[in-house]
């Protein structure tokens, strides 16, 4: 099966520890007194309370009972100690997009609080995991076709068994994400998710796990205004639109436009364009290519392919019949707009993601012009007629959606530089020795004569 979303290690399910595979708890077995006294007991109460046994149920073993009648108190599990994860880093989030991103840090401590005096650990350890599921899978009864679960990287905090007293003990951990990995998403087609699980194996063949997630983020630089052009042919109608390079879910975002050749003069009449009705829209486009297990690649023609779905949605759009200045009596006619646009509240969009195995969200402005045409004479150009004439000018831009940058500062930006001139250590004295002093004695002022000047 191919790697999922580029990592390194992949698998169709988490990578336990060896030790995990061969634990299972031992079953109470009961003594044979035990059993015969349970028998002759179940006789008894079979023979002389027949009748109420048939209309009461007996209480389950959850310590809930049966109608009319008071169970016995829920006994809780006792658990010899319990994990935790304190993070120290700040928010993952990678700077940049995949190609010049320097990745985020990770670091934290694993912590372990014993409940009990003591308790002796076999194995510790940590692994990071990202988890790709597909919401529209080739065979929706088969978890390896809907989920697939790669082993980012792995904590041993023990190369031994050890002993921890009753308290808390801190296990500090880091690690460096690579930029190139995909950020947090979650669709209608399809999820990606990152969490950090912990497990712990004790001398009495005792789990102890914890799982915490981990939301990573993508956030690019904004840069300079991007300009586009869009002729509309046979008219000598042409659109030049302003937009920011880059986007974000939550905030407004200007777009300014403007349409030349609007007017096509003659010797005594002339005719121009005018706008009756605009209207924008936000598009999402989500793609995802579902892959199938081996015990399910005759489905999609073999081992190595899936199947293609996607996903188009409206998150924003306004229609607008006024906001536009006209200006005629330019050379070639000009209309000048500008607006406002906004990802509307509440769609929950989703940042622009793309992976090696085919889910990829992207966005586009979508903008749409009524135009129609208009007839007057050069004398009098207040005076005008409807040709009966209209088109539907409709143009597509590319939308960056990203999460804001804040500060956009990258890890590697806020360590201190480095000089190449300084040595590693202290140089050394091998060839310098310690002698006796043997000459005269340094003077030397008593301690009272000191006392009396400074007083």
């Amino acid at each position: 099966m191919p790697s999922l979303l580029g990592f390194g290690r992949s698998s169709t399910h988490k990578t336990p520890a060896s030790a995990w595979d061969a634990v299972k708890r031992p079953k109470s077995i009961a003594s044979p007194r035990e059993r015969k006294a349970s028998s002759a007991m179940d006789i008894f109460h079979h023979h002389h309370h027949h009748k109420e046994h048939s209309k009461e149920k007996r209480p389950s073993l959850n310590g809930k009972s049966g109608p009319g009648r008071k169970g016995s108190p829920k006994v809780a599990e006792t658990v010899p100690a319990k994990l935790d994860v304190v993070m120290e880093s700040p928010p993952l989030v990678f700077y940049g997009d995949a190609t010049h991103s320097t990745g985020a840090l990770l670091s934290g401590q694993l912590s372990l609080t014993v409940a009990e005096p003591e308790v002796k650990l076999q194995t510790m350890e940590m692994q990071m995991l990202a988890t790709c599921t597909t919401k529209k899978p080739v065979d929706k009864n088969c978890p390896d076709c809907s989920t697939k679960t790669n082993e980012v990287y792995q904590w041993a905090f023990l190369t031994e068994p050890a002993v921890f007293k009753k308290g808390t003990h801190s296990f500090p951990f880091s690690y460096l994400m690579p930029g190139h990995y995909p950020a947090t998403s979650d669709g209608r087609l399809g999820t990606i998710e990152y969490s950090l699980s912990a497990r712990a194996l004790t001398s009495c063949s005792e789990i102890i796990s914890f799982t915490r997630p981990l939301k990573v983020q993508r956030a690019l630089q904004p840069g300079n205004d991007k300009t586009s052009i869009r002729i509309f042919p046979p008219t000598q109608l042409a659109a030049t639109v302003v937009l920011p390079p880059v986007i974000h879910p939550i905030g407004e975002f200007p777009v300014q436009m403007r349409i030349d050749g609007c007017v096509d003069r003659g010797k005594e009449t002339q005719t121009h364009w005018s706008i009756k009705k605009m209207n924008w829209r936000i598009d999402e486009r989500t793609k995802v290519i579902s892959a199938a297990c081996p015990k399910h690649a005759h489905k999609v023609g073999g081992e190595g392919k899936g199947v293609l779905h996607q996903d188009n949605r409206v998150i924003g759009g306004e229609d607008m019949k006024n906001g536009w200045k006209t200006d005629f009596d330019s050379p070639g006619g000009l209309i000048e707009m500008e607006f406002m646009a906004s990802i509307k509240p509440g769609s929950n969009p989703l940042c622009d993601v793309e992976t090696p195995t085919g889910f990829t969200v992207t966005h586009n402005l979508v903008i749409e012009l009524i135009v129609a045409e208009e007839y007057c004479t050069n004398k009098n150009t207040k005076l005008v007629t409807p040709t009966g004439t209209a088109r539907v000018l409709r143009m597509q831009f590319t939308l960056v959606l990203t999460e804001r940058s804040g500060m956009g500062i990258s890890w590697d930006e806020e360590t201190p530089p480095t000089y190449e001139d300084v040595p590693t250590s202290p140089p050394g004295y091998q060839k310098m020795g310690m002698e006796d002093y043997n000459g005269e004695p340094f003077p030397y002022e008593e301690l009272d004569s000191m006392r009396r000047g400074s007083a």
